[in-house]
């Protein structure tokens, strides 16, 4: 969640996939910091705004109470996603990821996603940090059961 919107606990938030129905069918997610465990809490409501969405908590009703939620991350039960099409991946089964090229040297693992509208970009640390885009030309495979990741470097791609 980006910020507050308005003084009677109502939050923005900025989801990863503006398209999806997933978040307009739930009527509960987690709320998560990164450190603690994830805490569930239901949706009293929302709206869509602008590119966000502006979602109300159960007992989140002040704007103190919603300042407390700044930050975390919204995320929904598995069982409430969609179901995929062939060649397509949730970006949580992309997390920690193994990144390889087609000649076996680990890059590093993958440690956030960027969208950036015509593509992903995986964010993907090791000795150094890489951004390797998820196109058909650099991603070979993968293999979210194995957590790995292939790819096909492309000229400049890997260079410092």
């Amino acid at each position: 969640m980006v910020r507050r919107h308005g003084v009677r606990g109502e939050l923005r938030l900025l989801p990863y996939n503006p398209g999806s129905p997933a978040l307009r069918a739930a009527t509960r997610v987690a709320l998560c910091d990164g450190v603690s465990p994830p805490a569930w809490i239901g949706i009293a409501g929302m709206r869509p705004h602008k590119n966000l969405i502006l979602l109300r908590f159960d007992d989140i009703d002040t704007a103190e109470k919603a300042d407390a939620l700044i930050g975390r991350v919204v995320a929904l039960p598995r069982e409430a996603l969609p179901a995929l099409d062939d060649g397509e991946v949730y970006h949580c089964d992309l997390l920690g990821c193994r990144v390889e090229t087609e000649s076996g040297d680990v890059l590093g693992n993958v440690a956030e996603i960027m969208p950036t509208g015509s593509n992903d970009v995986l964010v993907v640390r090791g000795d150094r940090e890489y951004l390797i885009p998820m196109i058909d030309d650099v991603v070979l495979e993968v293999d979210t059961p194995g957590s790995r990741i292939v790819i096909r470097p492309i000229p400049g791609l890997l260079d410092p």
